[in-house]
């Protein structure tokens, strides 16, 4: 199974770019430090019965039945076939047989009380504490989807682009109690430890990084994106009111004249000339010819994202604004490869794009129109798109 790769910025840029009022300043790729614990618990493992084992549990708990003549008579069954099934029911810890009395165990009146047969298993998994405040990870972060590191190296082919994230560190030490305190909790499916474990034994403590994007913002304080989501983080957002340390990171960062800065970045620059100027609400923006945008040059997505140099965010831009509806459409039908998408999904993610470009947000009509004229299998993929979450 290939590991995840780390989410672009652009994404979290985009979500604070479209809050009212906010106006990013500066983009910060950290690695936030955890603890991972391997634990190793037993677990009811829930399995359909075998005809004949069900109905001989549901003798001994319904039937008063407490021995094998008793039940061979009841079912007109040989007491041999009688005896291997019992037998079996014993091996799986369901039953307790006291010279030829029977009687189910507590394993056994559950399993008979929720009608499957509960095995017990060894289960072994990870559980994730932040390590700044000690407080567990809730249970969205355990997605395989969401890239957890060992090392605070950011492998190669995982990083998003050119993308250096950079650790935070902290000697705070783990609570020796976190995993019997979170055990005891009434909520503790909610950070992913299921009511039905057993015990737990606490078999390593390793440490982790989880990625994130801190965003300053002019007047809103620090933005946090993980891979949980494309919006703000809340569980992170609750962190950063409890720790100075990655407002320590901020501070201590050397500011640049943004003027300058993307000057020096349209000199490198490749794909024709630009102009760096800051707009009425602050947003510095690189304002590029229609000529920059199209094959063998900048893909048509990239208008409307966010450049980021030493920290510092500026959003590629044209002034035409067929250019910029031409990428609103473009941006809306490549949403359609999303496993899931619906159509009123696609209709408010394309109002959003819109929004961000300056263009009115596309009908269904200017969506189909655009996929036919880009081919057949992008007008397919916006047919089968559903009409509702159903």
């Amino acid at each position: 199974m290939a590991k995840p790769v780390l989410y672009p910025s652009r994404r979290a840029l985009e979500d604070a770019a479209a809050v009212p009022g906010v106006r990013p300043l500066r983009l910060f790729p950290v690695l936030w430090p955890l603890w991972q614990i391997e634990i190793s618990a037993s677990v009811h493992d829930p399995q359909a019965f075998e005809v004949l084992d069900h109905f001989l549990v549901r003798a001994l708990a319904e039937g008063r039945l407490s021995t094998v003549d008793e039940i061979a008579a009841f079912f007109s069954l040989p007491a041999a076939l009688i005896h291997r099934c019992l037998g079996f029911l014993t091996a799986i810890g369901h039953l307790h047989i006291t010279g030829e009395r029977l009687a189910l165990t507590s394993l056994g009146l559950a399993s008979w009380r929720a009608g499957v047969r509960y095995v017990v298993k060894e289960s072994r998994q990870h559980l994730m504490f932040e390590r700044f405040t000690g407080w567990p990870f809730p249970r969205r972060y355990y997605d395989g989807k969401i890239a957890v590191l060992p090392t605070p190296a950011v492998p190669e082919d995982r990083a998003p682009g050119r993308t250096r994230f950079h650790p935070l560190s902290t000697v705070a030490p783990l609570r020796p109690d976190a995993v019997e305190a979170l055990a005891a909790r009434p909520d503790r499916a909610e950070f992913n430890v299921p009511a039905a474990l057993g015990p737990i034994r606490e078999l390593g403590t390793h440490q982790a990084f989880l990625p994130c994007y801190l965003i300053e913002t002019a007047e809103h304080g620090v933005f946090a994106y993980t891979a949980v989501s494309d919006a703000r983080d809340p569980f992170f957002a609750e962190i950063l009111r409890q720790v100075d340390s990655a407002h320590q990171l901020i501070e201590a960062e050397d500011r640049t004249d943004p003027y300058t800065l993307w000057t020096a970045w349209l000199a490198r620059f490749t794909h024709g000339t630009g102009t760096p100027r800051q707009t009425p609400s602050g947003m510095w923006r690189i304002i590029l010819p229609p000529s920059s945008f199209g094959a063998g040059k900048l893909e048509m997505y990239r208008l409307g994202s966010y450049e980021l140099s030493k920290n510092h965010i500026a959003q590629l831009w044209c002034e035409d604004s067929a250019t910029r509806r031409t990428a609103a459409l473009d941006r809306a039908l490549a949403l359609t490869r999303r496993p899931g998408l619906t159509r009123p999904a696609l209709h408010d993610q394309a109002a959003r794009i819109a929004h961000t470009l300056e263009v009115p947000p596309p009908t269904d009509h200017d969506l189909r129109t655009h996929a036919r004229a880009a081919g057949p299998q992008l007008l397919g993929r916006l047919d089968l798109l559903p009409d509702t979450d159903d």
